[in-house]
């Protein structure tokens, strides 16, 4: 059994919005929102054993991406009312459609209130790294993961995508890696599972 997180809304729609928020952070699509949290992700996972958004990681033809947070901003393109979730973050979100994938940008700047300092600090560096590159690029990056090649190697016949597991998020090789984060993810997952939320 792998390791699941419980999205949290809250603060996905914080750590969006400080990305759009981030004059750092050029040509801010739904495609690169995706890239940037996964690298937050990533990077929060393995160093303190849980990742900002509780979303889940698919790898699919164009990388990973974070299931729920993608339809919730395909939903605020689309302008479904019917989704309060994306209502909620419409209305922190602006949106420039002049572009074939329309671009994000915040209302006002980003007071992290939901965010951590370590979740601040992954997202920082996920800017810091990532936020001038182009799709392209974030794209290659993102496909030389190893939690994206398991998934997508271990992706059904005909399928385009598959799960990623966060115990693969977790390299050998991987520098931000911090000893004892793995065992801690580990941990909190079987507290989750012993006493789930009511």
């Amino acid at each position: 059994m792998s390791v699941e997180f419980q999205f949290d809304f809250e603060r996905t729609l914080a750590a969006v919005t400080y990305l759009a928020s981030k004059k750092e952070v050029t040509e801010l699509t739904k495609y690169k929102i995706c890239k940037l949290l996964f690298l937050a992700d990533k990077y929060h996972l393995v160093r303190y054993g849980r990742i900002i958004t509780g979303d889940k990681y698919c790898a699919v033809p164009h990388g990973p991406i974070p299931s729920r947070t993608l339809n919730l901003l395909n939903a605020v393109i689309s302008e479904n009312t019917f989704d309060q979730e994306a209502v909620t973050m419409s209305r922190v979100l602006e949106l420039d459609r002049r572009y074939s994938n329309p671009r994000f940008s915040a209302v006002d700047v980003a007071a992290p209130d939901q965010l951590s300092i370590s979740d601040v600090e992954a997202l920082d560096k996920a800017i810091a790294e990532y936020g001038k590159m182009g799709f392209g690029e974030l794209k290659r990056i993102t496909h030389d993961a190893p939690a994206y090649i398991q998934a997508w190697d271990a992706r059904p016949s005909g399928s385009n995508g598959n799960d990623m597991e966060f115990e693969a998020f977790f390299d050998e090789e991987d520098a931000d890696s911090v000893v004892g984060a793995y065992d801690v993810m580990i941990e909190d997952d079987l507290l989750r599972n012993s006493f789930p939320a009511r």
